[in-house]
């Protein structure tokens, strides 16, 4: 099913300043309204590092571009989550979490539907979702409704349909990342190590 990006969706434009080498600051909130009315505003002084993109995918998609408000959406909703989960959860007599403005697994939603509403392109969008929901896995501040099982046939899916296109380029990419890794201190698959900053 095809729908048409809601440009309206973000009610204001993405307003930051650097705050380090990879990481940015908001200057002015970023708010988004859902289509069945919830919004979200991330709050001035968020910092994040846009889409986090793995070295050795950068070819393919970068950590900034149509989305990027929705990256920035999509962080700070996984900060907001992590902080309900390290604060001892509360649940009200019918089990159901209070203060939590979504769970994982919807998160990862709210990421793609913002990500359309923004006009991305249906084939990058779903291919950044299922990293974010593999992604899920090996983020234990992820824990909560995490529900990987529900996505893991549609994730596999668009990875293996994918892997034709990203596994040439991304072998390349990481096997020349590996090789410049002694010379320019920065590993393969993230930041600068320790001894080199």
């Amino acid at each position: 099913m095809l729908t048409t990006p809601r440009p309206d969706a973000f009610d204001s434009r993405l307003s930051v300043q650097e705050a380090s080498d990879d990481t940015w600051r908001l200057i002015a909130p970023l708010i988004w309204t859902g289509t069945e009315g919830d919004t979200f505003t991330v709050p001035v002084g968020f910092v994040t590092d846009f889409a986090t993109v793995p070295r050795f995918l950068i070819w393919k998609i970068r950590p900034y571009g149509p989305y990027t408000r929705a990256a920035v959406l999509h962080d700070w909703l996984l900060v907001e989550l992590a902080k309900w989960w390290q604060s001892d959860p509360y649940l009200d007599d019918d089990g159901n979490p209070t203060g939590l403005p979504a769970n994982s697994r919807d998160i990862d939603g709210i990421f793609r539907r913002a990500m359309q509403d923004l006009g991305v392109s249906w084939l990058t969008r779903w291919q950044m979702w299922a990293a974010v929901r593999l992604a899920s896995c090996f983020n234990s501040r992820r824990a909560y409704g995490r529900q990987f099982w529900r996505d893991a046939p549609a994730v596999f899916g668009i990875l293996l349909a994918s892997a034709p296109i990203l596994l040439p380029g991304a072998l390349g990419a990481l096997i020349s990342l590996i090789l410049a890794w002694p010379f320019t201190g920065r590993r393969p698959w993230g930041r600068r190590t320790q001894e080199a900053s």
